[in-house]
């Protein structure tokens, strides 16, 4: 059994962890920690967990981590996971980090969007992006990993494939995306106005071409294109509690037809476990993928505009964030890649 600690175990990406995690075959949940819940019972906290967990919280300490765990799951909002990662892999611990801390290959993008000096750049050359679907060798054999953005997965998982190909430009793309409230987490954001009487029978756009998720998009994109990619990053938020619907437009590089998208689909992820293609856009739902670790997306050639419009859906909560990090778990320890997550996962 693999044993698993979770760092900000009683936040909305903790909390996640641990329901999935819960029913998990081949893992066992170690060490639980949270800062302002320790000492307290996960499932007081927590009260969906009762009668499925007997664990109290703990004070992040690295000697338990260290001593009790094999791999820990960062899931603190902030800059925690550069105080931590070093001291957790200096100790043997295998990483993943919900976090932003480690998704870019160049601090100087991180400090930009995220308004924070980077304390430990040493460890990006090491770190892996984690999209299986894209880096799974890679993942493998990781000691750090960095699970994409929950938008950023939206867009990576269906464009890479395409821009590889040279079917779609990799500059001037547009990605038009919205998302559930629970992408905001626990906690009011004066950014995002998350409270109810914001956002019930409501829809806005935020951060508009300033979200921090617009450059993994820019950067994952370049590197499958072998050049500089470029997009336009609108978010949205929606009165619903989970899941993302992106619509993507895009010029053509070169002639090609709505079968010559699902090719280069078909080529690259015939055998994935969790994306489903889907013949019409209008069959791309939230509903489909609620509180599944699977990521939808079909498209259509517009031979007007020489354009590609592809639409895809995820749950921010699982594919987008925690379902992806153990799906690189699973990964990083030899276990099936879809052990815990075939079913509806929380």
């Amino acid at each position: 059994m693999v044993r698993v600690g979770i760092l900000g175990a009683t936040g909305a990406v903790g909390e996640a962890l641990i329901r999935i995690l819960v029913g998990h075959p081949n893992a066992t949940l170690a060490v639980l920690a949270s800062d302002h819940a320790a000492g307290a019972r996960v499932d007081e906290v927590l009260p969906v967990l009762r009668g499925q967990i007997d664990a109290v919280c703990r004070k992040p300490d690295l000697a338990a981590f260290a001593e009790e765990t094999d791999v820990v799951f960062m899931a603190k909002k902030g800059a925690d996971s550069l105080e931590w990662a070093p001291k957790l892999l200096a100790a043997g611990r295998k990483v993943i980090d919900a976090g932003g801390e480690f998704r870019f290959r160049d601090p100087a993008t991180y400090e930009r969007f995220y308004a924070t000096r980077h304390t430990c750049p040493e460890l990006l050359a090491e770190a892996v992006f984690g999209l299986p679907e894209l880096y799974r060798e890679r993942i493998r054999a990781a000691r750090l990993v960095a699970t994409p953005g929950c938008y950023p997965a939206s867009a990576i998982l269906p464009l890479a494939p395409l821009v590889a190909d040279g079917l779609i430009a990799p500059t001037g793309i547009i990605v038009d995306a919205y998302s559930g409230l629970s992408g905001a987490g626990k906690t009011y954001s004066e950014k995002a106005r998350n409270l109810f009487v914001d956002c019930d029978e409501n829809c806005r756009a935020y951060s508009p071409l300033t979200h921090r998720h617009a450059p993994e998009i820019e950067q994952e994109l370049s590197l499958a294109a072998g050049r500089p990619a470029t997009a336009v990053f609108v978010p949205h938020l929606l009165p619903v509690d989970r899941g993302i619907l992106t619509t993507i437009f895009a010029d053509l590089a070169r002639p090609a037809t709505t079968d010559d998208l699902f090719a280069a689909w078909h080529r690259r992820y015939a055998d994935e476990p969790f994306i489903r293609l889907f013949p019409k856009l209008d069959d791309v739902t939230l509903a489909n993928v609620h509180r599944t670790n699977y990521c939808d997306f079909s498209a259509l050639v517009d031979p007007r505009t020489n354009k590609a419009v592809i639409v895809s859906a995820l749950d921010n909560v699982i594919k987008g964030a925690c379902g992806m990090a153990v799906q690189c778990m699973n990964l990083m320890f030899g276990l099936p890649e879809t052990a815990g997550l075939l079913h509806r996962c929380v």
